[in-house]
């Protein structure tokens, strides 16, 4: 793992999306774990829509650190056609469509947002995921950080 400086939380990369029923905010972070070194990661967050109004007091969040992030950025780049993202309450779910990522978030029972996310944004959140895989790597070559996302897609069992 390359040894990173996390930066301030306000000046972290974002991509947000905005669908007719749910919102996402991609969000560039770092996990901490006792007396290591912070690991690059990725924090989802998606809310529902009422209006014109995000209601992100009702966000269902998860960080994508090491297993995960990888998964991301398969699907993004087309490796993958679907991955999910499970924790013990609550999982996202995002899924290649024809022209477009679909996303889907759940938390508990009945609590539930999806949102499209057509190419610009699929793109924006697609870099935003490599670039934070990118830090967790060892390695700084793109070309061979892609050909080992894609060696990780072919044992994908979903």
């Amino acid at each position: 793992m390359s040894t990173v400086k996390p930066e301030h939380p306000a000046l972290q990369a974002k991509v947000r999306c905005f669908g007719s029923k749910a919102a996402l905010t991609a969000e560039a972070t770092y996990i901490t774990q006792e007396g290591g070194v912070p690991l690059a990661a990725l924090n989802l967050e998606v809310a529902p829509r009422q209006g014109e109004r995000i209601e992100w007091n009702r966000k269902i969040v998860l960080q994508l650190g090491e297993d995960d992030l990888p998964l991301l950025c398969c699907v993004c780049l087309g490796y993958l056609p679907k991955a999910e993202f499970k924790r013990p309450t609550k999982g996202i779910t995002i899924e290649r469509q024809p022209g477009r990522i679909y996303l889907t978030a759940s938390q508990g029972s009945g609590t539930g947002y999806a949102l499209p996310l057509p190419i610009s944004q699929s793109f924006r959140l697609g870099a935003l995921a490599l670039a934070q895989l990118k830090k967790q790597s060892v390695c700084d070559d793109e070309q061979l950080v892609l050909a080992a996302l894609r060696g990780a897609a072919a044992l994908y069992k979903g």
